[in-house]
């Protein structure tokens, strides 16, 4: 946790300004530890008293505090970090509480990257601290919902993912992380891993609003659900029961091009090439350019020696992708099928100069040259 968004609040750093106390500086003889280190600050608290060793502590060690807390909140790992830590325990023996506060209070406010600081101050303090723990994650959530990056909304919600699954873990009766849990499985398509979490939520203690509200999700989810079962089969070459899942979907679905896929390739895996075939030309109609689709296809006739169809779907996935090593691999074979063996040699080097450790494309390989010496 943490090193993935590090990059995005790094500029917090340039609200801050390090100063070092003098050395005849008068001080409450439990803080010596911060003599001869850098004193983080943020800049609109700095203040003369402190500079000039006056005896007006009160504020400036409050303004250290939230100095340190900040710098803790933004690295983990810097040079005095230890120092801080014993610096805040001894100045305030609620300091978690304080950072907890703060960190809500800049919630409410929308300033959820200063909220976000907090929070993590408030983890790398005490890291098995749930509300810590909770509100950082959905700091991170926040920080997603608004942002226009798309690749920093990515990083942020990976870090809210994070951060309740070590909450599910560490307090396994905590409700909420499994409410905000699931939704993020269900955006990410693993629904049913959204489902169980929800389930598990429902079965703990949560209010009777989120409860209608869940129930509403996971009705909606069945037939996501017995997708996600039907393609997984499917992916393990289980196409008796994959096709048993996905094929009461496809009147209801008869457009959703990525369901129709995995039927296609469910029947090609059970060796019904006619009704794959009939499958993924329907993709075809629907996503003319998916590639994934002409590549099946070709292999659909390659496996009934129909070579002529089969090298018309590769020739054709590779216009929109030609840059593939499996389907250069899968024409190769092909034109050696039909003794093309000079279009044959040209597309698989291309093949293993993209992919040189393909195992198939190095038995191809040996095979043409073998056919080309008994010519």
């Amino acid at each position: 946790m943490f090193i993935r968004i590090k990059e995005y609040i790094n500029d917090g750093l340039e609200r801050v300004v390090f100063i070092e106390l003098k050395k005849d500086a008068h001080i409450d003889p439990r803080f010596e530890m911060l003599k001869g280190i850098a004193i983080p600050m943020n800049i609109g608290e700095i203040t003369k008293p402190l500079k000039e060793g006056r005896d007006d502590y009160e504020l400036s060690l409050a303004s250290m505090a939230r100095g340190m807390i900040t710098v803790i909140g933004l690295d983990k790992d810097f040079k005095y970090i230890d120092q801080y830590k014993e610096f805040l325990t001894i100045f305030d023996e609620k300091i978690l509480e304080y950072i907890a506060y703060e960190g809500l209070k800049l919630a409410e406010e929308t300033k959820f990257h200063d909220a976000l600081i907090y929070f993590k101050a408030l983890i790398t303090l005490d890291e098995d601290n749930l509300n810590g723990l909770y509100n950082y994650a959905r700091c991170c959530e926040d920080i997603a919902s608004i942002g226009e990056d798309r690749e920093k909304k990515k990083e942020f919600k990976k870090e809210a993912v994070e951060a309740l699954e070590i909450i599910t873990e560490k307090y396994p009766d905590f409700s909420l992380a499994y409410y905000h849990l699931g939704f993020h499985y269900a955006n990410q398509n693993l629904f049913k891993k959204a489902q169980i979490i929800w389930e598990k939520c429902i079965e703990l203690d949560i209010d009777e609003e989120k409860e209608k509200e869940l129930l509403f999700q996971i009705n909606e989810l069945k037939d996501q659900i017995q997708y996600e079962e039907g393609y997984t089969y499917i992916l393990n070459n289980q196409p008796d029961l994959g096709l048993k899942k996905l094929l009461p979907l496809m009147d209801k679905y008869s457009d959703w091009w990525n369901l129709l896929f995995f039927i296609g390739l469910g029947y090609r895996q059970a060796g019904n090439m006619e009704e794959a075939i009939n499958v993924l030309k329907k993709i075809l109609t629907i996503k003319p350019t998916q590639v994934d689709t002409l590549n099946e296809l070709g292999l659909c006739y390659a496996t009934i020696n129909d070579f002529y169809h089969a090298e018309k779907y590769f020739e054709k996935a590779l216009k929109f992708k030609d840059g593939d090593s499996e389907i250069l691999s899968n024409l190769g074979m092909v034109y050696m099928e039909m003794g093309k063996l000079q279009k044959a040699k040209e597309v698989l080097e291309k093949s293993i100069n993209l992919n040189p450790h393909d195992e198939i494309t190095i038995q191809c390989i040996k095979k043409l040259k073998s056919m080309q010496e008994h010519q």
